[in-house]
């Protein structure tokens, strides 16, 4: 592995070789899942594979709630990538890409650096795009690693407030679909055990709004929502946004607003800039559809792959899971493919979501055989309670870095 910044004469050098050139767009579970591939099918060594990634460290969204709730420190959570196991690979780091033009088979840089490649895999993740929903830009992104600190700092504000008045904390889910499915409901949970434990949650009045009926799948809405009643969050659904103004949140069915104190949200997402400049149809979401379920190429882009968030694997009319443990599976069979071994689609996947005071739920989630057959193909999804949440969530985010980074960086251990 090699790491530099994007020079022009560094990547003439890597264009110019006779080996086919691989361009790795973002170095999250999409793009790490596709790297890490090719050099466990011994493919790094046949190709120029490039990895470009918009900063030089790699972190795990599932682990920021660790810090705002005083697990972790927020160092604890960044990997640096100059460490990750990735032999023959080189990487650019700190480097975005400015724009792509799929017919060329050319990606150009910041500082107008060019990259011609043989094969692209697109891994960019998604982008905020709160414009929809006026004022909600104005509220904590949970899906924001730079809101992790007004997390906490909102958190203690309100524990503060609670001690002498009612007051109100909503988390409303600004679309569907979303990163992270489980994310909203594991916060709300967890955001409830910080009031019990600051001993004001009696004056606190917990909400969750979501835009659809149920925002995961079917089967685990009977589980997940009786955490909820449980522990008394208000669970509100077909509550889409139409705007945040003040505090004051306003729905566009026209029912009664809600006034609240402290507001976290997921807000409107959206591919890239370069993304949606390429002159490639972008769907309704906001993402690029996929032509084949198994190998996430993309229709009128020739050597052209899409993994991660910015892809859209359509499921009638919803869609397969894109993040994480995922997003990783598809860079494997990404990989497989550019290195002529295609494979069937591995889509069979883990969510672990804490619910507050050690207990959590897990969804198994299968959608390989909706890739390989998709005319009768079915999802299997299996929904379970779990005792130990907490563990089961770190052990899983552990596993991942162990795979990543090899020995380089020690497992993740939470505080008291």
């Amino acid at each position: 592995m090699s790491s530099s910044p994007a020079s022009p004469s560094r990547l003439l050098s890597t264009s110019s070789s006779d080996k086919p050139t691989v361009l790795i767009v973002g170095a999250g579970f999409g793009g790490l899942g596709c790297a890490r591939q090719f050099v466990k099918n011994g493919a790094s060594q046949k190709f120029n594979i490039i990895l470009v990634e918009s900063t030089d460290y790699f972190s795990i969204g599932g682990m920021w709630q660790f810090v705002w709730n005083s697990r972790l420190e927020m160092k604890d959570t960044i990997f640096p990538l100059d460490k990750a196991d990735l032999p023959g690979i080189e990487l650019l780091l700190n480097t975005t890409v400015k724009s792509w033009s799929p017919n060329d088979k050319k990606v150009t840089l910041e500082k107008n650096t060019e990259i011609n490649y043989d094969h692209i895999v697109l891994s960019p993740g998604v982008v905020p795009d709160p414009t929809s929903i006026p004022g909600i830009e104005n509220s904590v992104n949970i899906c924001s690693q730079g809101h992790v600190g007004k997390q906490k700092q909102d958190l203690e504000e309100l524990v503060a407030k609670a001690k002498t008045e009612k007051v109100t904390f909503c988390l409303a889910i600004g679309c569907n679909p979303y990163k992270c499915p489980p994310a909203p409901y594991e916060l709300i949970l967890l955001v409830d055990e910080y009031l019990r434990k600051a001993g004001v949650r009696d004056n606190c009045r917990v909400i969750l709004t979501c835009p659809v009926e149920y925002s995961m799948p079917s089967n685990s809405k009977a589980l997940v929502l009786g955490h909820l009643n449980e522990q008394n969050v208000e669970f509100l659904p077909k509550k889409e946004l139409a705007k945040v103004e003040g505090k004051i949140l306003h729905f566009k069915d026209g029912s009664d607003p809600l006034e609240f104190t402290t507001l976290w949200s997921v807000w409107p997402i959206r591919a890239p800039d370069f993304c949606q400049e390429s002159d490639l149809p972008i769907n309704p979401k906001g993402t690029i559809t996929v032509e084949d379920k198994v190998t996430n190429t993309i229709a009128n882009a020739p050597g052209a792959y899409i993994i991660g968030d910015a892809c859209r694997v359509p499921m009638g009319q919803a869609g397969l899971p894109k993040t994480g443990e995922f997003a990783w599976k598809m860079g494997m069979s990404v990989a497989d493919a550019i290195a002529g071994n295609r494979q069937p689609a591995n889509r069979a996947g883990r969510c672990t979501a804490e619910a507050g005071f050690g207990k959590g739920f897990t969804l198994d989630v299968n959608f390989s055989d909706v890739c390989n057959d998709p005319e009768n193909g079915k999802p299997k999804i299996d929904v379970a309670s779990v005792d130990d949440g907490q563990d089961k969530k770190l052990a899983w985010c552990n596993g991942y870095l162990e795979d990543i980074f090899g020995g380089n960086v020690k497992p993740v251990v939470l505080q008291d």
